[in-house]
């Protein structure tokens, strides 16, 4: 069973009516998710207007512990993501009772101190940090240090009462210490990338010939300068590039996974992933850096260097990681159950597995490419083929019946989709660079060409799209969250965390963030009102598909 948060469950006032409880509930995690919002929103308007890495002295300790700090909160989020449901159950039951309305006006003050103490000490996007004198500045730096615990103490208690994260620090400490392993890596990565010898760049250069030698018979190698390649195409492999990145993001990675799913391995043969992905990882790069220095070679400078290695690093980060997941799981060695070596696909994660694909498709295809994306069709024929294998699961939620009364009803989804349209012209302003750039390069193939990339364009935007992306963001996600084929009632209530994450990461999903994250909220919000997942699809496609028409008619190449 997995350990889980009590609640807190305080007596309810003489009187309450037990049919009120579920309302009151939703209420309460509406305020908690609010004030959350509030003090996320306080601290990005803070590192917005105020520029932490000053000149000189002591200014730059608060741009150097920011990182840090980051990681640590990052790392502890990722150590209890399979404990979310638990813990933010706990949270707003906890908020019952919490009279967070005396915190509101000390929090609020104590978080103007802080933003005024941080303007007197560090340059701000308004203006540049004032000259202090030693006494003055430290009085400062002191009152700045008093309001940065105050914000923190009153926007804890702003949240949730003092008792309740008691409990949660007796709970959670050895996940916060195991989470100060994130920002310790960074560090140590740092480190060794740039204030060590670079113990790594001479095993890497030998592996790189060796690979390039069963190839090419003009492997030249300038050990001094760090140079390798052929007498086309060279690189240089410094630092950056030696593999310190990659190990210490597979040693992150493989302490959230055993972290979250610890109780299915054994302890401590699972240790020995460690020094076995670190390997695999450096190896990868290893090949990483042969195949740049091949497609440089013998295919194209351009894609080299534009496509194959802007995108090569994820693309064998993510195999070395599905790599030691499934190493894990079907050895009876590492894991106190090995998986059965066949796949199994159930009914739920069959909702993110479209996304999943398009996804891979688009990073395989993006690091063959430079500059125009001509590979586009290549990712939605995957896409649409992931969809057709996965039918049988797929059905229930796409089904779409083209009778009159079953047509009335989608007038109500068209016109959220059209909505979304206006409001994403609205947000996101045309580029003229990148509309002439975008046609210059689509115009200068045939006309077959050209006109066969439009229509696929069109058809991969205005279906394929929209069905993947609903499938995983509309229907998987809310399932996490909520569980159950029950997460959606018509003209039921909103599940808030489900909505914001659901928004948020679909927001993540697309360059214009803001847009992107209002379009996913509508798009939740249409299918919240039927229960239908194939409304919230035909919401996206139509505002897709108009998008589209107005590319073709105003020659806004820059929305594609």
């Amino acid at each position: 069973m997995e350990e889980r948060l009590p609640a807190f469950h305080p007596t309810p006032p003489a009187g309450s009516l037990a049919g009120a409880a579920p309302r009151a509930r939703r209420g309460q995690g509406r305020r908690v998710l609010l004030l959350l919002a509030a003090i996320a929103a306080q601290a990005a308007l803070l590192k917005l207007t105020i520029h932490p890495r000053a000149d000189g002295a002591f200014l730059t300790l608060p741009g150097g512990l920011f990182q840090p700090l980051l990681y640590l909160v990052l790392g502890f989020g990722l150590l209890l993501s399979t404990r979310y449901a638990a813990v933010w159950q706990s949270l707003v039951d906890s908020a019952r009772n919490h009279r967070w309305r005396r915190m509101l006006a000390p929090q609020l003050a104590s978080y103007a101190l802080l933003a005024f103490c941080a303007s007197r000490l560090l340059p701000t996007a308004f203006s540049a940090a004032p000259a202090l004198a030693w006494p003055v500045s430290a009085w400062w730096t002191m009152l700045l240090a008093v309001s940065v615990a105050l914000t923190c103490g009153f926007s804890l208690a702003l949240v949730a009462p003092a008792a309740w994260w008691a409990q949660f620090a007796r709970r959670e400490w050895k996940t916060l210490l195991l989470a100060c392993i994130f920002p310790l890596s960074h560090f140590i990565v740092y480190s060794l990338v740039v204030r060590s010898e670079d113990w790594l760049s001479g095993p890497t250069m030998a592996v790189v010939r060796f690979l390039l030698e069963l190839a090419y018979d003009d492997v030249s190698m300038d050990f001094a300068a760090k140079v390798i390649g052929t007498s086309r195409f060279d690189v240089i492999i410094d630092h950056l590039c030696s593999g310190y990145e990659g190990i210490g993001m597979m040693t992150v990675f493989l302490i959230w996974y055993l972290h979250s799913f610890s109780r299915d391995f054994r302890f401590p043969p699972a240790l020995w992933l460690f020094p076995l992905a670190a390997l695999a990882i450096w190896l990868s790069n290893c090949l990483r850096i042969a195949l740049l220095i091949g497609i440089g070679s013998s295919m194209s400078s351009e894609v080299a260097m534009d496509g194959f290695h802007a995108n090569a690093g994820w693309i064998f980060f993510i195999a070395v990681a599905l790599g030691m997941v499934a190493l894990a799981r079907r050895s009876a060695f590492l894991c106190r159950r090995a998986a059965p070596r066949g796949l199994v696909i159930d009914a739920d994660n069959a909702l993110a597995i479209p996304l999943l694909a398009m996804l891979a498709a688009t990073l395989l295809t993006s690091a063959m490419e430079s500059g125009f994306p001509w590979l586009y069709p290549v990712r939605m024929l995957a896409t649409a083929a992931a969809i057709a294998l996965l039918w049988p699961h797929l059905r229930p939620y796409l089904q779409l019946r083209f009778t009159p009364a079953a047509l009335l009803p989608r007038l109500f989804p068209a016109l959220a989709g059209l909505l979304v349209f206006l409001l994403w012209i609205a947000l996101v302003p045309p580029s003229a660079a990148m509309d002439r750039a975008f046609s210059d390069s689509l115009f200068a193939a045939p006309a077959a060409l050209s006109a066969a990339w439009i229509v696929m364009r069109i058809a991969g935007s205005s279906v394929v799209i929209p069905i993947a992306e609903e499938l995983a963001f509309r229907g998987y996600l809310p399932l996490l969250f909520r569980g159950g084929a029950d997460a959606f009632r018509p003209g039921g209530p909103i599940h808030w965390p489900a909505f914001a994450a659901s928004s948020l990461l679909f927001g993540a999903l697309h360059d214009a963030w803001l847009a992107g994250t209002l379009a996913g909220a509508a798009y939740y919000l249409v299918r919240q009102r039927s229960g239908r997942l194939s409304d919230s699809i035909v919401a996206h496609g139509t505002t897709n598909l108009l998008l589209c028409a107005y590319v073709l008619i105003d020659g806004r190449w820059s929305y594609w």
